[in-house]
């Protein structure tokens, strides 16, 4: 999560699924949680805390919380079942990894090309 002005990373955790999201103390528009954050380049416990414009945006937030931690969760216990198409997606994305390129690349080709053209001064 990134500071809407500042762009700064503020927020860095994996959606542990132990996490619980618990109401800020006389607000239905806020949320406080404790996580191993790791936003400011080292693993430290921070317990967040974020308010929302009103109670309807609030419950989305917690809702996609929770959504993501249920996530988590299944790939935890292995319910992702990697490998049941017989690795075949994993083999049409590193094909089409392969077939990439940059055009930055491409043009310090062109240029190291131009290099080896030119006759060098004696």
């Amino acid at each position: 999560m990134r500071q809407e002005k500042t762009m700064k990373i503020i927020a860095n955790h994996a959606m542990d699924p132990r996490i619980k999201l618990e109401p800020n103390v006389g607000s239905d528009r806020s949320w406080v949680w404790s996580a191993y954050d790791f936003a400011e380049g080292e693993l430290k416990e921070t317990v967040f805390a974020l308010r929302f414009a009103d109670s309807d945006i609030a419950q989305t937030f917690k809702k996609h919380f929770e959504e993501a931690q249920a996530e988590m969760e299944k790939l935890l216990a292995g319910e992702d079942k990697p490998g049941e198409d017989g690795g075949k997606a994993a083999d049409e994305a590193a094909e089409a990894l392969a077939g990439l390129s940059t055009k930055e690349g491409e043009e310090e080709g062109k240029d190291k090309d131009k290099d080896e053209e030119k006759p060098k001064a004696q």
